[in-house]
């Protein structure tokens, strides 16, 4: 018949490409790992590959023999198969696989993805902690592991930003970060989604595990930790029964070394928004206006005892050839034990005639100084409240010293039960899971005590030559009365909790319906929960004249009246904070004694925990998903086109708080809506040669408003400055809530030209373009409400979201990787981005704003050299400035950085090697600016660090 004639070649095309895809599997085994260069295919062995997958195609009963999975080996087989996942899959997809078992290419999952075209990443203490793709914004990047979402929480509030820290990357095999969707992935990352494999018994040898130790180094605590992990996968004879477990400990000091100027100010005597009156240098009489210099500039030297643990446990059996039961558990655990000392220069009450060695850089001051003169003493007196009523001559009022202690822990935990059912022509599998993750902080404290009576004569700062500098009068290194008074404590807890519970059915049928050689049908349903708490700790000596220990004390008994707290020179340490680290331009000085400090509150208050309403929410996102996809494949084309229905019925809790209203009633805001929406997919491969492919895709993606905007309930404060109930001057400030945000929608295209033309070795280059939709708005109002403070309503300054925004993100993608016959290899990529804008309202002004995540430039190097028995890889990361935060609606930056690392392992025996890593081998200074390059906001140094570790493979 002439209608069933025309699909002859169809199913000859789909016949050759199964087999091709059979031949690319077999030919990874290699009979020796090591063995490097081009490799010429036997001609028998391609045709008894063709033949034998085709006698495959034409059998309908299961075949016994199964492809197992060949564990990669090494640096350029790992390489090596990034490419071939790259080539085969349908859609826009990127890898990074396991040179080993237990051993991914970088100590952690994300240093190692944002060496992927596209991929930028944040980082905590020197390691990745979260992921941006294609320059948008780290909560619009799903991540899952083995296709589920995995639950993650941090030490602050919840976030749909996946914690990498918590993350053993020992415990991943491979990591594919799709940046265009397929209708059969769950669906939330406009950025794209990032999909974690862990290993599965069968799949590996009867009998094979690791044994790895591993000791790391940083330059900037000087001390060495310990690393352990162990792997063993079991499997019967017959290949129907196995179980798998892991197990990571790790402990880790991390310090970072960091400058801040913050709270950027406009000093203007004829600009009506001025912050502040013009400069004036007192040493020279010159009258500095129209300038913008900072609040404060400070020090902070932060160390943190971080122990990681992680725990793997999966097991499969297949009671027959056609049924498969599959359970898999993953653990991790993170602690974070962190002090933190801090010195900052302000003049909290901008005495204008005591700036000295003022300099300015266009309209940016970038040094001044504040000196005790004679004229400052006479206008600056106060603090009668810890001097019997009478006032005294203040002085300089910084430095401030400043202690923070907090501590705490983050646990995730993952349970998948998945069964999975091989009929003659279809596959059915049934999948039902829990994972959850609870984190926080158990205890925060913090204290501060500052200059005062003449304690410091003079400071002075300066960020002229990009490094910030100090100069002060007295050596902070030795000099135990510097901090005469006492200023400020402040002790409260936050907890976060993230769970989802999720139930899905996939059905995947073997078709001959023309064109279509695969048809997948699903249906998942996903009860999602996120909760944060936010406690302060009041501590009460259970005395009517003082309403606590929690920060201030009631009526005119504020908390640094000597009463209340010991002298504070027994609060100086005597152990100095080594900033030396990094050369950031950091000073050195004596630490705040936080320990002497909370035996003193431990031992004369009782605590009280008192609930922050503010802090408190409950989000449920009960989501219901369903799906239908056709893969395709016609002549040289193949791909696949479908689309995901999605429904997102929201509920929140939230609790208004007033500041200075307190009640005893507590009434929880109750709100929900739903939102539907159709997610279509087109994803085309063009197979113009064996060693040309072209892609083009075309979809529609959605990623869920921030939890921080829908947990945000109405708070607002009294005004400024209140002479009676009658009588006031200033507004109230505050956040106002608003839950109707609804998901950002992405529409998106790809378009892509890939050449592979050796082995191990490709060049390739990807359009994209998005167009986003429903982007959060930030916008400032001035509105009315009342207060029990004044007879009458105030005017209260109120921030908050609202939705309608819409930016774009348009660029390209560059990557290249050779192989050279001698074990030499190159791997390099770039990616330009060229984001959009989204607007911002401040007191009815709009503002184009930068989306932040976004980075203009961006590439990777990586070289390295492998042999039978060494192995050595050199990899630089470089990224642009890019868009963190905003202020005062204008863009607030991390400034350029690149970093370069070095792997290098030696193979004694097949069973043992030794490995060696330096992270960050130059070390480089993490830099941030606000609105323009000279208004520096940070500078950060968070060590070089060293790895030695042995690895037992059997």
């Amino acid at each position: 018949m002439k209608g069933l004639a025309f699909f002859e070649p169809v199913r000859e095309k789909i016949e050759s490409w199964d087999a091709m895809k059979i031949m690319k599997k077999n030919s990874r085994k290699r009979v020796n790992t090591w063995s490097r260069g081009f490799r010429q295919k036997s001609m028998v062995t391609a045709i008894s590959l063709v033949v034998s997958s085709m006698a495959i195609a034409e059998d309908t009963s299961d075949s016994d023999e199964r492809i197992e999975e060949v564990q990669v080996i090494g640096i350029l087989e790992s390489a090596t198969k990034n490419l071939e996942i790259k080539r085969d899959s349908l859609a826009v997809v990127d890898a990074i696989t396991a040179e080993d078992i237990g051993k991914f290419p970088d100590k952690n999952v994300a240093d190692s993805l944002q060496r992927v075209p596209g991929v930028t990443i944040d980082r905590s203490g020197g390691e990745g902690s979260t992921v941006s793709i294609r320059g948008t914004s780290s909560e619009w990047t799903l991540t899952q592991l083995n296709g589920n979402y995995i639950a993650t929480s941090g030490s602050g509030a919840p976030s749909r930003n996946f914690n990498y820290l918590l993350l053993p990357s020992s415990m991943i095999s491979r990591a594919e970060v799709y940046k265009s969707p397929e209708a059969r992935i769950d669906e939330g990352g406009v950025g794209g989604t990032v999909i974690l494999h862990s290993h599965k018994p069968l799949d590996l040898d009867a009998g094979q595990g690791v044994i790895t130790t591993e000791a790391t180094y940083s330059d900037t605590t000087e001390e060495w930790d310990p690393q352990y992990n162990a792997f063993y996968s079991w499997k019967n004879e017959s290949e129907t029964f196995g179980i798998l477990v892991g197990y990571t400990s790790q402990d880790r000091g991390v310090t970072g070394v960091t400058n801040y100027a913050s709270g950027w100010r406009l000093h203007s005597d004829t600009d009506e928004n001025a912050d502040l009156s013009a400069l004036v240098d007192q040493t020279t009489e010159e009258v500095f206006n129209n300038v913008w210099a900072p609040t404060q500039v400070s020090i902070h030297n932060s160390k943190e005892d971080r122990t990681r643990d992680g725990y793997q446990l999966a097991a499969q059996w297949r009671p027959t050839e056609r049924l498969e039961f599959g359970f898999a558990y993953f653990g991790s655990k993170l602690g974070y034990d962190t002090n933190t000392q801090s010195l900052t220069f302000a003049e909290w009450n901008d005495h204008d005639d005591a700036y000295y060695g003022i300099e300015v850089d266009g309209d940016t001051v970038v040094t001044y100084g504040f000196n005790d003169n004679g004229d400052l003493n006479e206008n600056n007196w106060g603090d009668g409240d810890v001097n019997g009523g009478v006032d005294v001559y203040r002085g300089l009022m910084s430095p401030q010293l400043t202690g923070y202690t907090r501590k705490g822990e983050s646990e995730s935990n993952t349970y998948d039960f998945e069964v999975i059912y091989e009929g003659g022509f279809y596959t059915a599998a049934i999948n039902v899971g829990h994972t959850e993750a609870e984190g926080g902080t158990s205890e925060l404290t913090y204290a501060n005590m500052d200059a005062r009576y003449g304690s410091v004569d003079s400071w002075l700062w300066s960020i002229a030559d990009g490094k910030p500098s100090y100069e002060v009068s007295t050596d902070l290194t030795k000099d135990t009365e510097a901090y005469p008074y006492y200023d400020w404590f402040g002790s409260d807890a936050t907890e976060n909790s993230d769970e989802e519970s999720y139930y899905q059915l996939d059905l995947a049928f073997d078709t001959n319906w023309g064109i279509v050689n695969k048809f997948y049908v699903g249906t998942k349903y996903r009860d999602h929960e996120a909760r944060s708490y936010r406690d302060i700790y009041r501590w009460d000596d259970e005395t009517d004249d003082n309403g606590g220990y929690r920060g201030w004390l009631s009526g005119d008994q504020w908390f640094h009246n000597p009463d209340y707290h010991p002298d504070t020179s027994t609060l100086i340490s005597d152990k100095v904070v080594d900033n030396s680290a990094g050369n950031t331009g950091a000073i050195d000085y004596l630490a705040f004694d936080t320990d002497a400090l909370m035996d003193y509150v431990r031992g004369n208050f009782n605590l009280t925990v008192m609930p922050v309403l503010s802090g408190t929410y409950t989000i449920d996102e009960e989501i219901f998903s369903t799906y239908a996809q056709a893969d395709f494949i016609w002549r040289d084309f193949r791909g696949n086109l479908g689309v995901r229905y999605v429904s997102t019925k929201l509920s929140t809790e939230t609790y208004d708080d007033i500041t200075g209203m307190e009640s005893d009633e507590v009434i929880a805001n109750s709100r929900s809506n739903t939102t539907k929406e159709f997610l279509p997919s087109l994803n085309v491969a063009w197979d113009l040669t064996d060693d040309l492919v072209i892609r083009f895709t075309a979809s529609k993606a959605m990623s869920r408003v921030s939890y921080a905007y829908l947990g945000q309930a109405e708070t607002y404060g009294p005004p400024v400055h209140i002479v009676s109930p009658d009588e006031w001057t200033g507004r109230g400030s505050g956040f106002f809530a608003n839950t109707d945000l609804e998901a950002m929608i992405s529409k998106q295209f790809d378009l892509g030209l890939e050449w592979y033309y050796a082995d191990g070795s490709a060049l390739g280059v990807t359009l994209f373009d998005k167009d986003i939709d429903n982007l959060p708005i930030q916008v400032t109002e001035i509105v009315e409400r009342e207060h029990d403070c004044c007879n009458g309503p105030i005017e209260v300054e109120m921030k908050g979201q609202i939705g309608g925004g819409n930016a774009t993100s348009r660029g390209v993608e560059l990557f290249a990787q050779h192989a050279f016959e001698s074990g030499f290899g190159l791997m390099a990529n770039y990616t330009f981005t060229d984001t959009g804008t989204s607007t911002i309202i401040l007191a009815n002004e709009s503002i184009e704003a930068e989306i932040p995540g976004t980075a203009r430039h961006q590439y990777n190097l990586s070289a390295f050299y492998e042999n039978e028995n060494f192995g050595v890889r050199a990899s630089y990361n470089w990224v642009d400035d890019r868009v963190t935060s905003l202020h005062r609606g204008y863009a607030v930056y991390d400034k350029d950085y690149g970093q370069l690392d070095l792997n290098a392992t030696y193979t004694f025996t097949d069973n043992f090697n030794i490995s060696a890593s330096i992270i960050n081998l130059t070390e480089e200074v993490a830099e941030g600016y606000w609105k323009q390059e000279n208004r520096m906001t940070y500078n950060n140094y968070s060590g070089r660090r060293f790895y030695i570790g042995a690895n037992y493979k059997f």
